[in-house]
């Protein structure tokens, strides 16, 4: 498979070297990338919710036989539609037994996930610092199904979240599946090459699942091992969502 490499930010959100600030720490035990697994558990993901929950097992299956890479992550996961849902908050994967179960539940909000992480990221950073670990640029993996609700303000929403200004801001790799739309996928993506759109519309999206949490997984401990750079790996049967005309 592919793979694209972004260099990560060691020092995102780290204080001025002169910091002494309540919970500052001088010992760094060690570097940390916290990463937020957002996925759309509306409706439309009712047919699929099973390969869904699948995947999210998978995974935790295969971190489980690498330690040293799963040490080096703290993994949150979160799922949105009128509302989010938390289900695991930077958990480190070695001690995580079970992975949660989705239910499909209602419309797609984009912006209630982009509003939460935008004060989640700032919360847990702080955590992780304040307990001596130097943390690395947050990475969002987004997936969605379907398009924003028409009165959902989620571009505003992103805008906050994506603003260079913010020294936390994440990186953000988005991957849309079944109805969703390329051009939106692409907009929430921090970057070109980090949208993704699946090749050949809904016709299998339990297939393209599952070819999703193959590669996440694979994108999660290829960064872990090299914590210079987020590595993202093509899934099959995705395209750069830049590249779908529509």
């Amino acid at each position: 498979m592919d793979a694209t490499n972004m260099a990560a930010d060691p020092q995102a959100g780290a204080p001025a070297p002169a910091d002494t600030s309540a919970g500052a720490v001088e010992e760094n035990k060690g570097n940390l990338l916290p990463v937020y697994f957002v996925a759309d558990d509306s409706g439309s993901m009712t047919d699929v919710i099973g390969e869904f929950n699948a995947g999210l097992t998978s995974l935790l299956d295969v971190m489980s036989l690498d330690a040293m890479a799963a040490a080096k992550i703290r993994f949150t996961v979160m799922s949105f539609s009128d509302d989010v849902i938390t289900y695991l908050e930077l958990a480190d994967l070695r001690k995580v037994e079970q992975m949660p179960t989705f239910k499909a539940r209602h419309t797609t909000r984009y912006s209630v996930a982009f509003v939460d992480l935008l004060s989640r990221i700032d919360r847990d950073v702080d955590l992780l610092r304040q307990d001596g670990y130097q943390v690395h640029r947050p990475a969002v993996f987004f997936l969605s199904d379907g398009e924003p609700n028409s009165d959902d303000p989620w571009r505003e929403a992103l805008a906050e979240l994506k603003n260079p200004n913010w020294t936390r801001h994440p990186n953000i790799v988005a991957f849309g599946i079944g109805s969703a739309d390329a051009a939106v996928i692409n907009e929430v993506a921090t970057r070109p090459e980090f949208g993704w759109m699946a090749t050949g519309g809904g016709a299998d999206t339990g297939k393209v699942l599952a070819t999703f949490f193959e590669t996440f997984t694979h994108s999660l401990m290829n960064s872990a091992k090299n914590m210079g750079a987020l590595q993202i790996e093509k899934p099959a049967g995705f395209s750069m969502a830049v590249d779908i005309v529509q």
